[in-house]
């Protein structure tokens, strides 16, 4: 891994395989993070921190008391990777520049920008198409 730059981190991953586990869940009934956890290596106290991310972006709704625990919020067509990259991590920028012209250093957009800016159309935009719904129509394939 030495040399390799990922730009889907940890947090992201997690907050995607809680996602599906809560979208295949049958019924509405609210789930603990600890089921959410179960069997996925991930630390349910870094599950809560995500959780609630998840929550304040809308994706999901949190519940409280004996009967506590998460569901969505949305339909699962209707939360995008996008949509939980950025409520988890942060946009992904592939350069600076891109998000205004106030961040190049040149001070006008050069020949690199120009095509840097087709490549982040589309890297938002596939990620804007893959929905929780997409994963798991692949995922109940592989069951």
């Amino acid at each position: 891994m030495d040399g390799k730059v990922f730009l889907i981190k940890s947090d992201t991953d997690y907050a995607m395989r809680m996602l599906v586990s809560l979208a295949l869940r049958e019924g509405n009934s609210p789930v603990t993070a600890a089921d959410l956890t179960e069997g996925q290596n991930i630390p349910v106290d870094f599950a809560y921190k995500i959780l609630q991310k998840l929550r304040r972006a809308k994706i999901i709704k949190s519940f409280k008391g004996v009967n506590g625990g998460f569901s969505l919020a949305k339909k699962p067509c209707d939360i995008s990777l996008l949509d939980v990259v950025d409520a988890v991590q942060g946009r992904i920028v592939i350069r600076p520049c891109l998000l205004d012209d106030d961040n190049c250093v040149t001070a006008k957009p050069c020949p690199v920008s120009y095509k840097l800016q087709k490549l982040q159309k589309t890297l938002d935009n596939e990620m804007h198409n893959i929905t929780l719904a997409n994963i798991i129509q692949v995922k109940k394939g592989a069951l």
